[in-house]
């Protein structure tokens, strides 16, 4: 250990020693050279010991400069990005107006376009709120559907709106057919939201079977779509058998609607 240390003491003297011989060389150096040497090596000193500072502070303005270029690009981005987002909105909304303007003229009846301004709330949707009511010429009982197909139909008026029970409200019932066998069915909706259409089970209805609105019942018009029959379990063993139906029009997309100005041809009353 003491070997080691004196090791290091050594170190440390041969360190200065060097040091201090440099420093004398540098000053004997300076005092045998010419003056204009003499000037260089002062330049080249002064120039060297005020480079590093000099650097550093350009550096960190340089590294401020681009971070205000960076916070601009970055605003000017967003901006643009906002700018291409609302021109495929309104585009996608354009586009989606003609062709409701264009399906407006299928129908015998007069319709009206109203917007869904709100919803019921809770895990299913089975209501929601359109901006026409009574001052618009609605009443109870009108048909409300879409390009896509049917929504349901208007079940509370007010003045300024309306409510819209929809056909995944469980305690809706619609008279449908199939546009392919014309067999006859009823599409319900199930407490947990499935949709179904139970039919005879003797009836020749497949997956793929596409509903429309039978006509009966004297509420929707005949041959508005409803849905595409996904599964389908006949039980001969019953007289009525159930399959799974996917609806046309999806709820959860819902932005306007058709509102058809068709009184009903009856309405039964129920009493509680």
């Amino acid at each position: 250990m003491k070997i080691f240390r004196y090791i290091i003491k050594a170190c440390r003297w041969a360190r200065g020693s060097v040091v201090f011989a440099a420093l004398i060389s540098f000053s004997l150096y300076m005092q045998l050279t010419q003056v204009k040497s003499k000037q260089n090596v002062a330049d080249f000193l002064f120039s060297s010991i005020f480079y590093l500072p000099q650097s550093a502070a350009s550096f960190v303005f340089r590294i401020g400069n681009l971070s205000k270029e960076n916070t601009l690009l970055k605003n000017e981005n967003a901006r643009l990005k906002l700018e291409v987002d609302l021109t495929k909105e309104y585009a996608i909304e354009n586009e989606r107006l003609k062709r409701l303007l264009l399906f407006e003229n299928q129908w015998d009846y007069p319709i009206f376009l109203a917007q869904i301004i709100g919803h019921n709330p809770g895990p299913y949707m089975t209501t929601v709120v359109v901006n026409s009511g009574s001052s618009d010429s609605i009443f109870y009982g009108m048909p409300v559907f879409t390009t896509n197909g049917l929504v349901g139909k208007v079940t509370k008026v007010f003045s300024g709106h309306s409510m819209v029970q929809l056909l995944s409200d469980p305690n809706s019932r619609t008279s449908v057919i199939s546009q392919r066998s014309r067999v006859l069915g009823t599409v319900f909706a199930r407490d947990n939201g499935e949709m179904q259409v139970q039919v005879s089970s003797y009836a020749d209805l497949v997956p793929g079977d596409t509903l429309v609105t039978s006509g009966l019942g004297g509420l929707y018009p005949k041959g508005i779509p409803v849905g595409v029959v996904s599964k389908l379990e006949k039980n001969n063993t019953e007289v009525l058998s159930s399959g799974n139906i996917e609806l046309l029009q999806h709820i959860e997309s819902l932005e306007e609607a058709f509102i058809i100005r068709k009184p009903a041809n009856w309405i039964v009353w129920s009493e509680n």
